[in-house]
């Protein structure tokens, strides 16, 4: 009886430290015994999880624990965890960039959708940051934009959208990445505004959010002195429960980002800092798919329980973790009705900045690049020229072109009467053998139009060319809308919301 007895405590308190847990891992095989040891309160999905047979993953996870919450990042554009036999939507910078909430609603609402037939419950969107750092290294497009007021707007439609499925969304990185030099996944950014700014600009989305009732909120792995100068906002007491907590009103569930991202790993260790974040305020904690980080992590929650944790912490965060359970909504959309959705979301986000349209597909090299796969291969504008731009012809290049690749380019593009050339940037700076790409091409004297499919802003890299078109991304029905922007198929009517001179 002893030894039931202990077991039964051992398991109690293994449940207790799981409850402020959420998991991941690697591959479709759930790692069933860790699960079952650890009982976290819920697993996050990343796209290696979701390639073959998303719904099996799943359904296997459900069969070991019906209770588990499943999260997904389904923000559209290139943070699209559930890739595999969905319709893939523009980035949040796409959708701002047309100007119309109620499109904005309809895209979070078709993307909730997508994370409910997948069986999750959680969309871990809308991002929140406000982009006013044009080479910030993380956030750029995943952003709705520069000014505060359209982010509040646009990020408060989408998660309106989301609600409407029935799955939950939560606003992300509060208190705000959108103005930081360093990607917090590697390492601890900080930001030294004074308060005052910070409420003007970073803080006015999430103020917006909690005011309408959101169900949750995401945090930031970074220093924001002003506020603390001390500890980032996911260790904060000030932060999390003084300003977020007591001062805004926050009455829902708060989970932190990775705490193994290198802002929190590299300077606090994953383990103290789960211990610190739960004291913070935080009810949930995002964990890398490494079970001895898992491991080490539950094994610091269960000896701070009831000593540097009060054991209220643990049903506290049980009732707030519920209000991410998956509700009743609707889901009215047939696939077709996606693809056209999509389609219409590209279209309205597409920026003209300058450059007569349309232009004629014969006598047109279209030259792509072969982007990385990291974020879900797409197809590139010389893929689809032929049938975007009828008559034209392309040429593949890889992401950083080689000058060889550059020289070959140059010698198709002299056969031609006008080129069309893609540009991508997000994560770092506009590589080199692009720039050499474009300049060289620009030598040649001949009509040149460049579509940024990243960020808009790779302009301010490249000698102006004839023409120019910004994406805001690179998924396939972008490029297409791109394509169809050249041959005259619509007007493009997309809005600058990047910031900075357009």
């Amino acid at each position: 009886m002893r030894l039931l007895a202990l077991l039964a405590g051992m398991g109690m308190a293994a449940a207790q430290a799981g409850a402020f847990m959420v998991v991941s891992f690697r591959g479709e095989e759930v790692p069933e015994r860790l699960l079952r040891e650890v009982r976290p309160a819920g697993v996050i999905l990343y796209p290696s999880n979701l390639r073959r047979d998303p719904q099996g993953v799943v359904r296997r996870l459900r069969a070991l624990d019906p209770n588990l919450l499943l999260l997904v990042d389904q923000e559209g554009g290139p943070f699209t965890s559930y890739r595999e036999g969905v319709v893939r939507f523009p980035s949040a910078m796409a959708l701002s960039a047309s100007g119309d909430e109620g499109l904005v609603e309809r895209v979070g609402w078709a993307l909730g959708c997508q994370v409910r037939r997948l069986g999750a419950d959680v969309n871990l969107a809308p991002v929140l940051d406000v982009n006013v750092n044009p080479d910030n290294p993380i956030i750029g497009l995943r952003s709705f934009g520069a000014d505060p007021e359209r982010v509040a707007r646009m990020g408060l439609a989408f998660a309106k959208g989301v609600l409407r499925s029935g799955a939950r969304p939560v606003g992300k990185h509060f208190p705000g990445h959108g103005d930081t030099g360093v990607d917090s996944h590697l390492d601890l950014p900080r930001v030294d505004k004074p308060k005052e700014a910070l409420e003007r600009v970073e803080l006015l989305p999430f103020r917006r959010y909690v005011a309408a009732g959101m169900p949750a909120l995401m945090t930031a792995h970074i220093v924001f002195s002003a506020l603390d100068p001390r500890y980032p906002a996911t260790l904060s007491p000030a932060i999390l429960t003084g300003l977020l907590r007591k001062e805004m009103g926050f009455q829902g569930a708060l989970l932190t980002d990775d705490m193994a991202m290198g802002a929190i790993k590299r300077h606090f260790g994953a383990g103290e800092a789960a211990v610190q974040a739960v004291r913070a305020g935080a009810d949930l904690l995002l964990l890398e798919p490494e079970e001895g980080t898992i491991r080490e992590v539950h094994a610091r929650l269960q000896k701070a329980l009831g000593k540097e944790i009060p054991l209220a912490r643990v049903e506290e965060a049980r009732r707030r973790a519920a209000l991410l359970r998956a509700g009743k909504g609707e889901c009215p959309f047939t696939p077709k009705e996606e693809e056209a959705l999509a389609l219409e979301a590209a279209r309205r986000g597409v920026v003209h900045r300058f450059g007569p349209l349309p232009i004629p597909g014969r006598g047109t090299l279209v030259l792509g690049l072969r982007l990385s796969e990291r974020y879900g291969a797409e197809p590139s504008l010389a893929d689809l020229a032929p049938r975007y731009l009828p008559g034209s012809f392309g040429l593949n290049l890889s992401e950083d072109p080689s000058p060889q690749e550059v020289a070959k380019a140059v010698e198709e593009a002299k056969k031609a009467e006008r080129v069309v050339v893609s540009t991508h940037r997000w994560l770092g700076p506009l590589k080199e053998g692009q720039k050499a790409l474009v300049q060289a091409l620009f030598a040649l004297g001949k009509p040149l139009y460049v579509v940024a499919l990243g960020n808009p802003d790779d302009l301010r890299f490249l000698p102006r060319p004839t023409g120019y078109l910004a994406t805001h991304g690179y998924r396939a029905v972008q490029v297409r809308a791109a394509l169809e922007a050249l041959a005259g198929v619509y007007a493009p009517s997309g809005q600058w919301v990047f910031g900075g001179e357009p």
